[in-house]
Protein backbone atom coordinates (compact mmCIF):
# COMPACT_ATOMS: atom_id res chain seq x y z
CA UNK A 1 0.00 0.00 0.00
CA UNK A 2 3.18 2.77 0.90
CA UNK A 3 3.83 2.01 -2.99
CA UNK A 4 0.87 2.66 -4.08
CA UNK A 5 0.40 5.74 -1.87
CA UNK A 6 3.40 7.53 -3.45
CA UNK A 7 2.86 6.29 -6.58
CA UNK A 8 -0.70 8.23 -6.13
CA UNK A 9 0.85 11.29 -4.73
CA UNK A 10 3.28 11.96 -7.62
CA UNK A 11 6.27 11.91 -5.28
CA UNK A 12 9.61 10.44 -5.99
CA UNK A 13 10.95 7.58 -3.24
CA UNK A 14 13.46 5.03 -3.46
CA UNK A 15 12.20 1.49 -2.73
CA UNK A 16 14.41 -0.66 -1.07
CA UNK A 17 13.60 -4.40 -1.45
CA UNK A 18 15.29 -7.12 1.11
CA UNK A 19 15.57 -10.89 -0.14
CA UNK A 20 15.10 -13.66 2.09
CA UNK A 21 17.33 -16.87 1.37
CA UNK A 22 17.32 -20.24 3.45
CA UNK A 23 20.03 -20.72 5.86
CA UNK A 24 21.86 -24.14 6.63
CA UNK A 25 19.67 -24.61 9.39
CA UNK A 26 16.44 -24.10 6.98
CA UNK A 27 15.21 -21.26 9.06
CA UNK A 28 14.68 -18.22 6.90
CA UNK A 29 16.96 -14.98 6.93
CA UNK A 30 17.28 -11.70 5.03
CA UNK A 31 20.85 -10.42 5.79
CA UNK A 32 21.04 -7.26 3.96
CA UNK A 33 18.41 -6.07 6.04
CA UNK A 34 19.68 -7.86 9.40
CA UNK A 35 22.98 -7.16 9.42
CA UNK A 36 23.22 -4.23 7.10
CA UNK A 37 20.08 -1.54 7.31
CA UNK A 38 18.47 -2.48 10.14
CA UNK A 39 21.22 -2.20 13.18
CA UNK A 40 21.88 1.45 11.79
CA UNK A 41 17.76 2.21 12.01
CA UNK A 42 17.16 1.07 15.08
CA UNK A 43 20.33 3.60 16.67
CA UNK A 44 17.67 6.30 15.03
CA UNK A 45 14.17 4.18 16.45
CA UNK A 46 14.42 1.50 18.16
CA UNK A 47 11.25 0.01 17.26
CA UNK A 48 12.27 0.10 13.37
CA UNK A 49 11.54 -3.06 11.25
CA UNK A 50 10.21 -3.78 8.41
CA UNK A 51 8.10 -1.76 6.72
CA UNK A 52 9.64 1.71 7.23
CA UNK A 53 9.99 5.20 5.83
CA UNK A 54 13.10 7.54 5.99
CA UNK A 55 12.34 10.97 5.36
CA UNK A 56 15.38 12.41 3.86
CA UNK A 57 14.40 16.61 4.49
CA UNK A 58 13.60 16.26 8.26
CA UNK A 59 15.91 12.63 8.85
CA UNK A 60 13.04 10.96 10.83
CA UNK A 61 12.75 7.46 10.67
CA UNK A 62 9.31 5.87 11.01
CA UNK A 63 8.34 1.82 11.75
CA UNK A 64 5.92 -0.59 11.73
CA UNK A 65 2.83 -0.72 9.31
CA UNK A 66 0.03 1.37 10.26
CA UNK A 67 2.42 3.83 12.27
CA UNK A 68 4.25 4.37 8.14
CA UNK A 69 1.12 4.32 6.43
CA UNK A 70 -0.64 7.49 9.00
CA UNK A 71 3.06 9.07 8.52
CA UNK A 72 3.17 8.96 4.86
CA UNK A 73 -0.66 10.03 4.98
CA UNK A 74 0.15 13.02 7.04
CA UNK A 75 2.67 14.17 4.62
CA UNK A 76 0.65 13.25 1.71
CA UNK A 77 -2.42 14.72 2.42
CA UNK A 78 -4.35 11.48 2.59
CA UNK A 79 -5.28 10.81 5.81
CA UNK A 80 -8.48 13.07 6.01
CA UNK A 81 -9.33 17.06 5.60
CA UNK A 82 -11.35 16.97 9.10
CA UNK A 83 -10.89 15.82 12.51
CA UNK A 84 -13.61 13.19 11.95
CA UNK A 85 -12.57 12.24 8.46
CA UNK A 86 -9.02 10.89 9.97
CA UNK A 87 -10.98 9.29 12.74
CA UNK A 88 -12.40 7.36 10.28
CA UNK A 89 -9.59 6.79 8.35
CA UNK A 90 -8.08 4.86 11.12
CA UNK A 91 -10.69 3.04 11.81
CA UNK A 92 -10.72 1.76 8.71
CA UNK A 93 -7.46 0.99 8.87
CA UNK A 94 -7.49 -0.46 12.01
CA UNK A 95 -10.01 -2.74 10.84
CA UNK A 96 -8.22 -4.03 7.65
CA UNK A 97 -4.72 -5.11 10.11
CA UNK A 98 -6.91 -6.70 12.73
CA UNK A 99 -8.79 -8.59 9.50
CA UNK A 100 -5.16 -9.47 8.06
CA UNK A 101 -4.23 -11.15 11.12
CA UNK A 102 -6.47 -13.63 10.61
CA UNK A 103 -4.89 -14.12 6.99
CA UNK A 104 -1.56 -14.02 8.17
CA UNK A 105 -2.31 -17.40 10.70
CA UNK A 106 -3.75 -18.61 7.42
CA UNK A 107 -0.73 -18.18 5.19
CA UNK A 108 1.90 -18.27 8.00
CA UNK A 109 0.37 -20.66 10.12
CA UNK A 110 2.82 -21.42 13.50
CA UNK A 111 0.50 -23.95 15.41
CA UNK A 112 1.35 -27.99 13.97
CA UNK A 113 -2.08 -28.87 13.55
CA UNK A 114 -2.77 -26.09 11.25
CA UNK A 115 0.26 -26.76 9.41
CA UNK A 116 -0.70 -30.46 8.90
CA UNK A 117 -4.20 -29.19 7.22
CA UNK A 118 -4.24 -28.66 3.56
CA UNK A 119 -3.78 -25.22 2.79
CA UNK A 120 -6.97 -25.64 0.22
CA UNK A 121 -9.32 -26.55 3.05
CA UNK A 122 -8.44 -23.99 5.45
CA UNK A 123 -8.90 -21.50 2.88
CA UNK A 124 -12.07 -22.56 2.06
CA UNK A 125 -13.40 -22.34 5.61
CA UNK A 126 -11.78 -19.14 6.08
CA UNK A 127 -13.85 -17.83 3.05
CA UNK A 128 -16.80 -18.90 4.66
CA UNK A 129 -16.71 -18.42 8.18
CA UNK A 130 -13.93 -15.62 8.98
CA UNK A 131 -14.02 -13.45 5.48
CA UNK A 132 -17.66 -12.50 5.24
CA UNK A 133 -18.39 -10.25 8.69
CA UNK A 134 -15.55 -8.67 7.99
CA UNK A 135 -16.36 -7.80 4.47
CA UNK A 136 -19.80 -7.01 5.93
CA UNK A 137 -18.14 -4.57 8.27
CA UNK A 138 -16.86 -2.62 5.26
CA UNK A 139 -19.78 -2.51 2.98
CA UNK A 140 -22.15 -1.06 5.53
CA UNK A 141 -19.31 1.54 6.11
CA UNK A 142 -19.41 2.48 2.21
CA UNK A 143 -23.21 2.77 1.98
CA UNK A 144 -22.88 4.76 5.31
CA UNK A 145 -20.37 7.01 4.12
CA UNK A 146 -21.94 7.45 0.27
CA UNK A 147 -18.81 9.01 -1.13
CA UNK A 148 -17.26 6.08 -3.37
CA UNK A 149 -14.48 5.42 -1.01
CA UNK A 150 -13.81 4.86 2.48
CA UNK A 151 -14.10 8.25 3.85
CA UNK A 152 -14.35 10.76 0.96
CA UNK A 153 -14.90 11.40 -2.78
CA UNK A 154 -10.92 10.61 -3.14
CA UNK A 155 -8.85 7.81 -1.66
CA UNK A 156 -7.38 8.37 1.93
CA UNK A 157 -4.56 6.32 3.71
CA UNK A 158 -7.04 3.14 4.33
CA UNK A 159 -8.08 3.19 1.21
CA UNK A 160 -4.89 1.42 -0.30
CA UNK A 161 -4.79 -1.05 2.61
CA UNK A 162 -8.77 -2.08 1.81
CA UNK A 163 -7.92 -2.40 -1.83
CA UNK A 164 -4.90 -4.34 -1.10
CA UNK A 165 -7.01 -6.73 1.22
CA UNK A 166 -9.32 -7.00 -1.10
CA UNK A 167 -7.48 -7.39 -4.36
CA UNK A 168 -5.05 -10.52 -2.31
CA UNK A 169 -8.41 -12.27 -2.00
CA UNK A 170 -8.99 -12.08 -5.54
CA UNK A 171 -6.45 -13.40 -6.17
CA UNK A 172 -6.47 -16.55 -3.05
CA UNK A 173 -9.88 -17.20 -4.94
CA UNK A 174 -8.65 -17.03 -8.18
CA UNK A 175 -5.67 -18.99 -7.62
CA UNK A 176 -7.78 -22.37 -5.98
CA UNK A 177 -10.68 -22.09 -8.25
CA UNK A 178 -13.02 -20.69 -5.26
CA UNK A 179 -15.92 -18.19 -5.67
CA UNK A 180 -15.00 -14.72 -5.62
CA UNK A 181 -15.94 -13.13 -2.20
CA UNK A 182 -16.77 -9.89 -3.42
CA UNK A 183 -19.56 -11.99 -5.26
CA UNK A 184 -22.32 -11.19 -2.49
CA UNK A 185 -21.03 -7.44 -1.54
CA UNK A 186 -22.29 -5.25 -4.62
CA UNK A 187 -20.69 -2.31 -3.15
CA UNK A 188 -17.88 -3.67 -2.21
CA UNK A 189 -16.82 -5.31 -5.70
CA UNK A 190 -17.82 -1.72 -7.34
CA UNK A 191 -15.17 0.05 -4.88
CA UNK A 192 -12.75 -2.39 -5.92
CA UNK A 193 -13.24 -1.66 -9.90
CA UNK A 194 -13.61 2.01 -9.14
CA UNK A 195 -9.71 2.29 -7.04
CA UNK A 196 -8.57 -0.09 -9.82
CA UNK A 197 -9.58 2.44 -12.46
CA UNK A 198 -7.88 5.52 -10.67
CA UNK A 199 -6.24 7.26 -13.27
CA UNK A 200 -2.87 8.40 -11.31
CA UNK A 201 -2.54 4.48 -10.25
CA UNK A 202 -2.48 3.10 -13.90
CA UNK A 203 1.09 3.40 -14.15
CA UNK A 204 1.63 2.03 -10.91
CA UNK A 205 -0.66 -1.31 -11.76
CA UNK A 206 1.69 -1.73 -15.02
CA UNK A 207 5.04 -1.79 -13.27
CA UNK A 208 6.97 -4.68 -11.96
CA UNK A 209 5.71 -3.40 -8.08
CA UNK A 210 2.15 -4.14 -8.58
CA UNK A 211 3.16 -8.09 -9.78
CA UNK A 212 5.37 -8.75 -7.00
CA UNK A 213 4.56 -11.44 -4.99
CA UNK A 214 2.31 -11.06 -2.53
CA UNK A 215 3.80 -12.74 0.77
CA UNK A 216 7.32 -13.80 1.24
CA UNK A 217 9.04 -17.22 0.12
CA UNK A 218 7.63 -18.98 3.56
CA UNK A 219 3.96 -18.46 2.93
CA UNK A 220 1.76 -21.15 2.14
CA UNK A 221 0.21 -18.46 -0.28
CA UNK A 222 2.41 -16.70 -2.02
Amino acid sequence: PMRMMCAYAGVECEDIKYDIQRTEKGTWKATDWERGHKPDLRRQNPFTDLPYVINHRTGEVVALSNAVSLYLGSILGLNGITPYMCVVNEEILLHIHTAWLDVRALVYPSDKRAKDRPFEEQLAAYFSAVLPPVYESLEACLLRRGTGFFVGWLPCTADFHAWEFLDQHEAMARCHGLRSPLADFEMLEAYHERFRALPRLQQYFESEDARLPINNRTALFK
